[in-house]
């Protein structure tokens, strides 16, 4: 078991212990993963695809979304198509 010190951003930490995980890796380039896509999947419990990226492999449509490299291109592809001009 593993615990960390957490800060809560008005000046208070919390201790958090749980079991060790490993450390997710970017699906992208295999660098240390902060972020999951936020693309939305319906079969998915979560109801986005979760994918781990990287913080250089995201793409951010808006504020507080990311994007894994498949989506990115989805997205980029939709956006075209809305627009009218080519992908």
């Amino acid at each position: 078991m593993t615990c960390e010190f957490v800060d809560l951003g008005n000046g208070a930490r919390a201790i958090v212990c749980g079991p060790k995980r490993a450390k997710s890796r970017c699906a992208s380039c295999g660098r240390r993963a902060g972020l999951l896509c936020d693309w939305k999947v319906a079969d998915r419990r979560s109801g986005t695809c979760d994918t781990p990226i990287c913080a250089d492999c995201t793409h951010s449509p808006a504020p507080g979304k990311d994007l894994c490299p498949a989506h990115r291109d989805e997205w980029l592809a939709r956006s075209a198509a809305v627009s009218g001009k080519a992908a």
